[in-house]
C-alpha cells in the first residue's frame, strides 16, 4: 500500500523530464536557441477549472519563456551593455579613426600646397619662354 499510484508516478516522471529539459535549454549559448528549446518543453497540463491552481511547472515554464523573450528583445534592440573591454576597444578604434582623418587632412593640405607651387613654377616657365621668344 506504500507504493504510489501509477498516475502519480507518471506525473512525477513528466515533471522530472520537464526539469531536465529546462536545464538542458539553459546550457544553450544564444537566447534564441534557449527560447526555441523552451517552446518544446511540456510544462504539464493547464488547469481546466477556476478552482484549480496553476502547476509549478507551468509557472516555471512561463517565467523561463518570458526571460528568454526579454533577452532576445534586448539583443535585437541593442540594449545589451558593452563590457569594459568592448568599451576600451571602441575608444581605441575612435582614436585610430581620428588619427587617420588627421593624416588625410594633412595630406590634402600638402597636395594643395604642391599644386600651388606647380602652378607658380609653370607660370614662371611660361614667362621665361615668352621672353626668349621675343
Amino acid at each position: 500500500n506504500s507504493k504510489p499510484a501509477p498516475e502519480l508516478l507518471n506525473e512525477y516522471s513528466r515533471k522530472v523530464d520537464f526539469l531536465k529539459g529546462l536545464l538542458e535549454a539553459e546550457k544553450l549559448s544564444s537566447s534564441m536557441e534557449k527560447a526555441l528549446a523552451n517552446q518544446f518543453l511540456a510544462p504539464g497540463r493547464t488547469p481546466t477549472t477556476a478552482k484549480e491552481r496553476t502547476p509549478a511547472t507551468k509557472t516555471v515554464h512561463l517565467q523561463t519563456k518570458a526571460r528568454c523573450t526579454g533577452q532576445m528583445r534586448s539583443e535585437l534592440l541593442g540594449t545589451v551593455r558593452l563590457t569594459s573591454d568592448e568599451k576600451q576597444s571602441a575608444v581605441e578604434l575612435d582614436a585610430v579613426l581620428q588619427h587617420h582623418q588627421d593624416m588625410q587632412e594633412k595630406l590634402a593640405e600638402e597636395m594643395l600646397s604642391l599644386a600651388r607651387s606647380l602652378k607658380n613654377n609653370t607660370l614662371a616657365a611660361q614667362n621665361v619662354i615668352k621672353q626668349d621668344n621675343q
